[in-house]
């Protein structure tokens, strides 16, 4: 028999039982005829779930109202260090502007590169640290800390450009132009696979020809196949030719390079960024429960709060510092002190969510089995209609839960429950109270659900 609750076992099972009793299938029908057969009802089905999904307004309700109680959530846990950060990159953004205005006229009089890349480097950090906001806002700290190595690498590019000072500011300027090139190439081998149109040969032979004057004015360093350094490359003191960590040493940003490979993890797709995540607060000395992180969590703000705003500093400074006037030196003294305040208020918020998910988790520990059913199993689980019809005189879960003076799904304790209760459950079963019969539901579920051939269990 199906199982009643998948509507495609269901369907399926009834095609092939319509099919059989009009002969159009022999009782013992092969695979090919059984996939010939079904495959319409699969094709059904799934026009029927698409269309479900389009037209499930309940569902989307319950989502915008479990996310704007989650916002107030994040509200009361984070609410200022998140506004000392917005506030931060606000002032940020608006320092960026007035330099911008003041001195944009007088840059490309004098042809002045650095001013140009640097202009362009720091709108592009307080976009990206607008972002990580966003996503902190949001309860999406991976997300904001795999955003914040964007963030550091735009602080090591501008630290070496304003170091090197106005050739390497121009061939970074002119970069692009190279990387496009060698984009259209890997684009070329792949548009037909993706559906996409090929590049035209005129433009393709444009965009070489432009890889070639630049190559001629740079040299043969500047080509470096598109990796996206080649432009550091005259100016690069190192071994091995210009990469990210190289110009993070020759920048003194070598300090955060833990920060950035933790941070990349939250990027790639390999075993750590998948198995640990911020968003989930480990606490080694106390048992938890494992669990998998598909959506926000109020946990795991600060270090990306904390290098945001640091990084984000480390730009705004530098572009600073390169036209600096008393009035803007004196914002840099401000804009330290701001972000401590950032610092501190994020980590005196972790600090207390550690401490408040210290003492859920223990009270989590000393949970007894009918406690821990009831919050993690849940009701609808463990008192199926097939239980309920064999351990009570009710002839559905549904029948069961009306009878009951109080709502399963709401329940998280059998502790506090109303005697009435008890007594509805002692009229219509052999059981004498609701914990009873939830642990008799309980280790069904188990040696329904779990293989506990690796367990000291009788079968």
């Amino acid at each position: 028999m199906p199982n009643d609750t998948d509507p495609l076992s269901q369907a399926i099972h009834d095609q092939l039982l319509e099919l059989l009793q009009e002969g159009e299938l022999d009782e013992e029908p092969t695979e090919d005829e059984i996939a010939e057969a079904t495959s319409e009802v699969i094709e059904a089905v799934g026009d029927s779930m698409y269309q479900q999904v389009r037209e499930d307004d309940e569902g989307l309700r319950r989502l915008y109202e479990t996310k704007a109680e989650f916002q107030r959530g994040i509200e009361d846990r984070w609410g200022e260090p998140l506004e000392l950060l917005e506030r931060f990159i606000i002032w940020s953004q608006e320092t960026g502007d007035a330099i911008n205005s003041e001195y944009r006229l007088q840059a490309a009089q004098e042809q002045d590169f650095v001013f140009d890349a640097l202009t362009r480097l720091h709108a592009r950090a307080v976009q990206v640290a607008m972002e990580i906001h966003h996503l902190l806002k949001g309860g999406f700290a991976d997300g904001a800390f795999a955003r914040w190595r964007s963030l550091h690498e735009l602080s090591i590019t501008t630290s070496f450009i304003k170091q090197a000072g106005s050739d390497t500011a121009e061939r970074f300027l002119h970069y692009r132009y190279l990387w496009e090139y060698y984009f259209a190439q890997t684009y070329q081998e792949h548009a037909d696979d993706l559906d996409e149109e090929q590049i035209a040969d005129e433009t393709m032979a444009s965009l070489e020809e432009g890889k070639v004057e630049l190559v001629e004015r740079f040299g043969s360093d500047f080509d470096d196949n598109g990796y996206g350094t080649g432009w550091a490359a005259d100016a690069y003191e190192g071994g091995g030719g210009p990469s990210i960590r190289g110009l993070q040493e020759a920048g003194d940003l070598d300090h955060y390079q833990p920060y950035y490979r933790l941070a990349s993890e939250s990027v790639h797709g390999g075993s750590k960024g998948t198995l640990d995540r911020l968003g989930i607060i480990d606490i080694p000395d106390v048992e938890q429960p494992d669990l998998l992180l598909a959506g926000p969590s109020n946990a795991g703000f600060a270090r990306p709060g904390q290098l945001t705003a640091v990084s984000l500093a480390q730009i705004t400074f530098a572009f600073i510092e390169w036209q600096s006037s008393a009035t803007h030196v004196a914002e840099m003294k401000g804009m330290e002190q701001l972000v401590s305040d950032i610092q501190d208020t994020f980590a005196a918020a972790a600090e207390e969510l550690e401490e408040d998910e210290r003492d859920r988790l223990e009270e989590w520990a000393d949970q007894d089995i009918v406690d821990i059913a009831l919050n993690h199993v849940g009701a609808p689980v463990l008192f199926t209609d097939e239980f309920v019809r064999e351990q009570t005189e009710f002839e559905s879960q549904l029948a069961f839960e009306n009878a009951l003076p109080v709502n399963l799904d709401e329940m998280t304790d059998v502790d506090d429950l109303p005697e009435a209760v008890d007594t509805t459950i002692r009229t219509n079963s052999d059981y004498s109270s609701l914990e009873e019969l939830v642990d008799a539901a309980f280790e069904e579920w188990v040696y329904r659900e779990v293989d506990l051939s690796e367990f000291d269990v009788d079968s």
